[in-house]
């Protein structure tokens, strides 16, 4: 039962280009809020809690390929709802069968050192692909507490 339903997936995600394009359909594979990412473009210190002396926040995700490119958005709010910042990133096409099928994208918010750090409390981030929201990430900054 688990090979059939692997196959069924390999074949929408062949043959996805028309499926793929539809406006409900994202192929979303995974995602988190995390501190850092590794030069590979894999999360490291998952957390949805951070403090003003962290480096940063990161908004991952690991996202399937198909066969279009796709147009990413992090829109990062400050904890009373404006906008904070905006960043941009492209989800290449897959290259064929031999191409890597999934792809991780990832938009790093600074904290230390910046307004950020300067307002703590309960941020957010939308992630909008091809001009669709398709995720919501919550986050807490804190201060820390002195000793």
């Amino acid at each position: 039962m688990r090979v059939l339903a692997l196959v069924a997936l390999a074949l929408l995600l062949m043959g996805g280009g028309a499926l793929a394009s539809h406006a409900i359909f994202f192929p979303l594979s995974e995602h988190t809020i995390a501190k850092h990412v590794t030069d590979s473009g894999m999360p490291l210190y998952r957390t949805n809690t951070f403090t003003t002396d962290d480096e940063q926040a990161v908004s991952w995700m690991l996202i399937w390929r198909d066969a279009k490119s796709h147009t990413v958005e992090w829109r990062w709010y400050w904890p009373e709802g404006r906008t904070y910042a905006r960043s941009f990133s492209t989800i290449p096409p897959i290259d064929g069968f031999t191409g890597m099928w999934a792809a991780p994208v990832w938009s790093c918010l600074k904290i230390k050192g910046t307004d950020v750090s300067r307002l703590p409390g309960n941020w957010r981030v939308d992630v909008i692909v091809d001009y669709r929201k398709v995720l919501t990430q919550y986050f807490t900054i804190n201060t820390p507490y002195a000793c």
